[in-house]
């Protein structure tokens, strides 16, 4: 932000989202009374506000793409910072789980699972574990999903605060758990927990322009300098976030680059998470869900 405002000669205000940041817009934009230019969301996100004509399109002919991951690209939003949802495991482990299989191992891998309670990741690594290639997730077998679940229901507790499941890593209450591949670069887990790349999702926060944003030009031409390679690979230095900008990987050290999502070798061994399809699916199964939490005997079937 500093810098854009160096550069630019712009008057920039920062504020935190907040965990009502999300409904915050939407009522901006509802009571056409918006005083926010940009803001940072998660990427699952964009497609449903962009629904409700909530969102400005993002203007490309400002926005250089030329360097940015496809995948990160949409109508009314443009990817800000990567990270993966990885499984994570004691660093003093003999022998490494190999991906999702060995995690739904537990003859192999004695110990208590963890996983997120929340669809997103989950169903799709229990269709990993099931012998689904990556490329064949999307759209979801769901019936296959759970079914996949059921057989390490018992062995799992399922989190909710993204800081817990590198804790419970760390101090032995859980020996494997999926995790945000971030928290693993912390300096007090680094050396405690590693992270095994086979099978991660990845994910991303994009920025927005809200419809009606009282400084549109200006919140354009910032989306374009946030995602310049140096701007992105600054930031990278700070936080153990992908940059968005491809050619940012060339200006960070060797071993930032390994602990990142889309370090090259640790990029090929992933999957982008599927925001078009989670966007039209998240109610439903985040229903079905939690019904299969709290009611063991039910399963969905192919039907829902």
């Amino acid at each position: 932000l500093e810098a854009f405002a160096i550069a630019t000669g712009a008057v920039v205000r920062h504020q935190e989202l907040g965990r009502d940041g999300i409904s915050s817009l939407i009522d901006q934009v509802e009571s056409e009374e918006v005083v926010w230019d940009v803001v940072l969301i998660p990427t699952e996100a964009v497609l449903p506000i962009a629904q409700q004509t909530h969102l400005s399109a993002i203007d490309y002919n400002v926005v250089d793409d030329a360097d940015l991951y496809p995948e990160l690209l949409m109508q009314h939003g443009v990817g800000a910072r990567l990270y993966s949802t990885v499984m994570v495991y004691a660093a003093q482990l003999e022998t490494a789980p190999r991906g999702w299989e060995d995690f739904w191992n537990l003859d192999l891998f004695g110990g208590t699972r963890s996983l997120r309670r929340w669809p997103v990741g989950t169903l799709e690594f229990a269709l990993l574990a099931d012998g689904v290639a990556s490329a064949d997730l999307y759209p979801l077998d769901t019936a296959r999903a759970f079914a996949s679940l059921d057989r390490i229901r018992d062995a799992t507790q399922f989190y909710e605060d993204g800081k817990s499941p590198v804790e419970f890593v760390r101090t032995g209450q859980a020996g494997l758990a999926s995790a945000w591949s971030v928290r693993t670069a912390l300096p007090d887990v680094v050396s405690l927990v590693k992270p095994q790349w086979n099978g991660g999702m990845i994910a991303a926060d994009s920025w927005v322009i809200p419809r009606g944003a009282p400084n549109t030009d200006v919140a354009m031409s910032f989306v374009n300098f946030a995602t310049r390679a140096v701007p992105t690979a600054n930031y990278t230095r700070l936080q153990n976030f992908g940059p968005v900008n491809q050619n940012a990987l060339t200006l960070l050290r060797s071993d930032i680059v390994a602990g990142l999502p889309n370090a090259p070798e640790n990029l090929s061994r992933q999957f982008f998470q599927n925001w078009a399809y989670w966007a039209e699916n998240l109610e439903s199964l985040t229903a079905q869900f939690e019904d299969w939490l709290f009611n063991p005997l039910a399963s969905p079937t192919a039907e829902g």
